[in-house]
This record gives structure tokens, C-alpha cells and sequence, in this order.
């Protein structure tokens, strides 16, 4: 008498599923039209690309390993470079709330003081400034190879990896406005130089947009030239501070967010490409 006996298949799915690559696929072209909400964005990116790796055979990504083992390495250079812009919100963050205390204690100093906080604050901002420089040249030196290809997690990944660096770049020069300087040093021309190339090239910055930190560094200037410190001075500059800070501290927690889906991300790759070392 024969006997029949029932096997559970736990093999893994032959192909990737369409649904994540449709899924990354409609986050790429909203990222480029929505400036406001870039990160936001980038981070539900990631979560997506995250979970495609976890779901996709690692037998269709095997003939393409080096790619991927390329692809880890620059995902190492996008987290320092994320990790890099939340260390410049939070000096920001750090200054923003100084400046604000000095304000607040105005009425039991004199303008010489304040004066001297604001002086400061300008100072921080030169500082983070020449950083912010930094990183745009760096950014202009990190990428991909854009070798084409058939395999379209692969053609999608790259665009992944644009996008990355784009978004960052959108940010640095949102936050690399001019301040304060009536004689421009070497460096400063240099920077100077640097954030007007980067930003004409730059498809992702609005010409003749200004954001919360073009206009306090509008009002530092004015602060730092006026002969005398009247209340309605110091009235719009604490406005301006308080706006700047929820912008900071906005963008300080969707960089965290970010970050976090960078690594899972990273994470999955790796578990991966560990399977078959």
C-alpha cells in the first residue's frame, strides 16, 4: 500500500515582488517635487528598500554581489554624512538657544550685552558655515557607478543613491545662508564660491525662496549694523529665533529618523550578502 506523504515548500520566492519596486518607485518621483518634505520622504525610501531586501531571494542578487558589496560601502559614507548634518542642527540648535536666553534676559542688561550674544551667534554660524562647505565638496565626490543595467532593483538602487545625495545637498544650502561679514576673508570667498556653483547646478533649491534661516540671517545683519537696539527690533529678531528653533528641531528629528532607516537598510543588505560569504 503506497503512502503519500505531504512536504512543506520553504523555498524562497524566484523573483523580486513588483509591488516593492512599484512602491520605491512612486517615493522617486514624488522626492523631487517636494522639497518641504524631502526627508520625510527619503526615510519611507529607505523603510521601503529595507523591506525589499528582506523579501527578495538572495539568489537573483548573488551574480550582482559586487555591486552590492559597493553599495554597502557607500551607504557607510551616506550615514557619516547624515550623522555629520545632524552634529551641525544640533550647534546650530545649541546657539539658537543661547541667543534666545540672551533675548529673554534683555530688559536686566544692556545693549552691549546683547550686542556681544548676537556677535556670538554670528561667529557659531561662520563656523558652521565653513562646515556646510565642507560637505557640499564632499558630496560632489561620492556616487555610485551608473553602469547600466537590466536588473531593476539594481537601475532603482542607484536612483536611491542620487537621490541621497541630492536631498542632503538640499539641506546644506538651506542651511548655508550668508551671514553677517563686512570683510570677506580668503575662506570666505572660497565658500562663497563653492554654494553659488553647488547651488546652480543644484535642481533641488528654489531661486527667490526664503527660508526661516536666509530671513534671521536678514535680521542679524540689520541687528548688527543698528545704531540703537529698540523693542520692536528685538521683538521681530525673537521671532525670527522661535521660528528658526522649530525649523531646527524639525529637521534635527527627521535627520535622527533617517538615520535609523539608513542602518536597517544596511542592516538587510548585509544579512544578505552574509548568507553566501
Amino acid at each position: 500500500m503506497a503512502t503519500s506523504y505531504h512536504v512543506r515548500s520553504c523555498s524562497l520566492p524566484a523573483r523580486i515582488h513588483p509591488h516593492g519596486l512599484n512602491q520605491i518607485l512612486q517615493l522617486l518621483n514624488k522626492l523631487p517635487a517636494d522639497n518641504n518634505n524631502s526627508l520625510s520622504l527619503l526615510s519611507h525610501l529607505y523603510d521601503s528598500v529595507s523591506h525589499l531586501f528582506n523579501d527578495s531571494p538572495s539568489s537573483l542578487l548573488l551574480p550582482h554581489h559586487s555591486f552590492f558589496t559597493n553599495l554597502l560601502d557607500l551607504s557607510l559614507l551616506h550615514l557619516d554624512l547624515c550623522s555629520k548634518l545632524r552634529d551641525i542642527t544640533c550647534r546650530i540648535k545649541d546657539g539658537l538657544r543661547d541667543l534666545r536666553s540672551a533675548f529673554r534676559r534683555k530688559r536686566h542688561s544692556g545693549d552691549s550685552t546683547i550686542r556681544c550674544h548676537v556677535k556670538a551667534f554670528i561667529r557659531s554660524r561662520k563656523s558652521v558655515h565653513k562646515d556646510i562647505t565642507k560637505l557640499l565638496l564632499l558630496l560632489k565626490q561620492t556616487g555610485l557607478s551608473s553602469t547600466e543595467s537590466s536588473h531593476p532593483l539594481i537601475t532603482l538602487l542607484q536612483q536611491v543613491c542620487s537621490q541621497t545625495c541630492r536631498s542632503f545637498r538640499t539641506v546644506l544650502l538651506s542651511l548655508s545662508t550668508a551671514v553677517p561679514n563686512p570683510r570677506l576673508s580668503k575662506w570666505a570667498l572660497v565658500t562663497k564660491l563653492v554654494i553659488k556653483n553647488v547651488a546652480s547646478t543644484s535642481g533641488q533649491v528654489r531661486t527667490g525662496h526664503r527660508n526661516e534661516f536666509q530671513m534671521m540671517d536678514e535680521e542679524l545683519r540689520r541687528f548688527s549694523l543698528a545704531e540703537e537696539i529698540k523693542k520692536d527690533r528685538i521683538k521681530s529678531m525673537m521671532t525670527n529665533l522661535d521660528n528658526v528653533y522649530v525649523a531646527v528641531e524639525d529637521l534635527e528629528e527627521s535627520l535622527e529618523r533617517l538615520y535609523r532607516r539608513m542602518i536597517q537598510a544596511r542592516v538587510s543588505l548585509l544579512n544578505i550578502l552574509s548568507m553566501h560569504l
